[in-house]
């Protein structure tokens, strides 16, 4: 049996060659690290949705821009993971900067699904066709309820004009007020 912490250090090394991200491969190590004892007891993980698939579900609605890009990601990640296994996405609060909520693996992952042809954009980013199919088949892996939860979320951060507005909304959700 192979131990989680075997499966975290292949991912780390999967974020620098394959993403390009020292970042991600930092954190997760940095995981490893802390519960090396507990990882090493735990074994591997199938995940029912990995850090691409978050990405191509948050765009599937409509184009974003980075910062709702990230937003949605994240409440995507933590809604699923209630109900499912997800990939870690690393995600971590800046509430005093631009970009609020950041991932480094999705901003990587962003890159690497734009060079595979599942995404475009520079600033905003979109699904291609092929990234649309993908997300659809994804979408149809969940229950009805959660794909109808999910797109409610997508759509109250697309409405969501202002970056005050944005981080006002975050705070309801994960401190329910």
């Amino acid at each position: 049996m192979e131990s989680r912490a075997k499966q975290l250090l292949e991912e780390s090394i999967d974020e620098v060659e394959k993403y390009g991200s020292f970042t991600s491969m930092y954190l997760l190590l940095k995981k490893v690290y802390s519960d090396f004892e507990k990882l090493t007891k735990e074994g591997r993980i199938d995940y029912n949705i990995k850090v691409d698939d978050l990405i191509l579900i948050s765009l599937h609605e409509r184009e974003m821009n980075k910062i709702s890009l990230f937003v949605s990601s994240f409440l995507i990640y933590d809604y699923l993971s209630k109900n499912y296994i997800v990939q870690d996405g690393l995600f971590y609060f800046r509430w005093n900067k631009r970009i609020f909520i950041y991932s480094p693996r999705i901003e990587s992952h962003i890159y690497y699904l734009i060079r595979l042809g599942y995404l475009q954009g520079i600033k905003n980013f979109k699904l291609t066709n092929r990234g649309y199919e993908e997300a659809e088949s994804i979408l149809l892996s969940l229950n009805c309820e959660d794909r109808k939860n999910i797109k409610n979320i997508i759509i109250d951060i697309c409405l969501k004009t202002k970056l005050k507005e944005l981080k006002e909304y975050v705070k309801k959700y994960l401190f329910n007020y």
